[in-house]
């Protein structure tokens, strides 16, 4: 009985220090001291819902979020709290349902939408967070339905 109420003890003691890093003025922040190393960000029913890899206080590498019932939500990468390189967003079952591309924080390269059951609905280009290129878009059936052309800048 000791050892189970030591584990929660500890168990709980862990969630709550992990929880003392504090979001200010674009910095995240231990004791006030800019804060590097991995951060977890727990649901109310104590499952993951985000873990966060930190650098001097900035977002700097891979974010993981999750939906509550512990399956991956979203994975992408920050650089001094910038989004960039590929971003992937997943159903409920895992799959992925869109792609992302960004480049200091703006949409950059080539983005996709998926349906459930892995067929491409919509491809987009962006540069610099603007569109550019050719956008598709296809029926459930794999036919393309619609084709934009938007002018390179």
């Amino acid at each position: 009985m000791k050892t189970l109420t030591l584990s929660l003890l500890l168990l709980i003691g862990s969630i709550a220090l992990s929880q003392d890093i504090v979001y200010k003025d674009g910095l995240y922040l231990k004791q006030e001291i800019a804060y590097s190393g991995q951060h977890t960000l727990y649901f109310a029913n104590g499952s993951v819902k985000e873990t966060l890899t930190i650098k001097d206080g900035k977002l700097n590498g891979e974010v993981v979020k999750y939906y509550e019932n512990g399956t991956k939500m979203e994975t992408g990468q920050f650089e001094n709290n910038l989004k960039f390189g590929l971003w992937s967003r997943y159903n409920t079952t895992g799959s992925v349902i869109a792609e992302a591309s960004y480049k200091n924080d703006k949409k950059d390269g080539t983005w996709v939408v998926y349906n459930e059951k892995g067929s491409k609905l919509f491809k987009m280009e962006y540069k610099n967070g603007e569109k550019v290129g050719t956008w598709q878009q296809w029926d459930e059936k794999g036919d393309i339905i619609k084709s934009t052309s938007y002018s390179s800048m």
